[in-house]
């Protein structure tokens, strides 16, 4: 298990920001923040005309769950794929996504 070195912090003032960024990588949850905003930065990754038709319904183990209205967005959107997980990406600075499976 991970240890967080409290003796630096004894009688010093500390940025409360990244004492929080510390513990949420800590225990885990700055990886599961940045999928929790992938989800929401959705519309604007893809645009309006193919969210309006799809929606990221879960992340597990990096890769993106997209439940897709019919089979015609569903083909065009795996014809995309590479290019979604790009802009993903991108939007983030860091690989979190993977793959997409379009459900």
């Amino acid at each position: 298990m991970k240890s967080i070195d409290t003796r630096k912090r004894f009688n010093k003032t500390v940025c409360l920001r990244s004492e929080l960024d510390t513990f949420m990588n800590y225990i885990g949850l700055d990886v599961r923040m940045q999928e929790l905003r992938i989800l929401s930065v959705w519309n604007d990754c893809v645009g309006n005309s193919i969210a309006n038709f799809s929606t990221p319904v879960e992340i597990r183990k990096n890769k993106l769950f997209v439940s897709v209205e019919n089979a015609a967005w569903r083909h065009e959107l795996s014809l995309k794929k590479v290019e979604i997980i790009e802009k993903l990406n991108q939007n983030f600075k860091k690989k979190i996504i993977k793959d997409i499976v379009f459900i």
